[in-house]
């Protein structure tokens, strides 16, 4: 098993589908420095025109690595599970490999976020520490809901029949769902049951994140929530799949 996750993880962090992806972090990063240096240069040495600002902007950006959890989760499933490995050790393999890459994706992003925006602000000299460890800190709380994405996204992918299902699934879950409690828990509809429930979203979480004095905003229950969705996912989706291969097997 642990041969199996070795040898998959090196073709898929050789795929084109990480390269896509590295890229597509590469230029979120450098747009992200254009804008600030643009704004430096239309209205002068304002507030929000400075390094500290891009890693400040940075962890109100969190909740994009969360939607893209399915497409490292999509990397990270391909072909067929080996007849000599069962459903459940496929299944952990594939999300213990969606997890390598997206640590090795985070450490990259992190490096390049650094190394782009000390480049586009040289003149401001060496980036402060304590500016890299608040990101760090806020990125931290943040690993746990990573977390829940990608068990969301390995789950889909694992029991639906097409991948196109999977990342409708996948959207409806993260996306649309969280969405429709955020609009029903506004004023406009004095709802109390989503405006109690909203709490408990991940999307809710990641924005607060970044309010570090926010009264709101709770550490314990955002760790605790990334890993209760997390392993509820994770159960859930082992129960289903071996249920769908034992399935399989029947009519193979």
């Amino acid at each position: 098993m642990f041969k199996y996750i070795s040898d998959d993880f090196k073709r898929a962090m050789r795929s084109k589908w990480t390269v896509r992806y590295m890229l597509a972090a590469l230029a979120a990063i450098l747009l992200a420095n254009i804008a600030v240096i643009c704004f430096r240069f239309i209205y002068g040495s304002n507030e929000g025109t400075f390094a500290y600002n891009v890693f400040e902007y940075a962890s109100w950006c969190f909740l994009i690595p969360y939607y893209s959890c399915i497409v490292i989760a999509h990397i990270a499933v391909s072909g067929s599970r080996p007849s000599d490995m069962k459903p459940w050790q496929y299944y952990i393999s594939k999300l213990i490999e969606a997890v390598m890459m997206a640590a090795c994706f985070f450490v990259a992003a992190f490096a390049a976020l650094y190394a782009v925006t000390a480049l586009f602000h040289i003149n401001e000299g060496i980036i402060p520490w304590m500016v890299i460890k608040l990101f760090l800190d806020k990125a931290a709380l943040a690993l746990p809901l990573w977390f829940a994405g990608i068990c969301f996204a390995i789950m889909f992918l694992m029991l639906a029949d097409k991948k196109q299902l999977a990342y409708l699934y996948f959207a409806i879950l993260v996306v649309v769902i969280p969405q429709c409690i955020r609009i029903f828990s506004l004023d406009t509809f004095k709802s109390g049951f989503f405006r109690a429930i909203r709490r408990y979203t991940i999307t809710q979480s990641f924005g607060l994140i970044p309010y570090l004095s926010y009264p709101e905003r709770n550490p314990a229950l955002i760790v605790s929530m990334g890993i209760l969705y997390g392993l509820a996912a994770t159960v859930i989706g082992l129960i289903l799949y071996n249920k769908k291969a034992k399935r399989l097997n029947k009519w193979s």
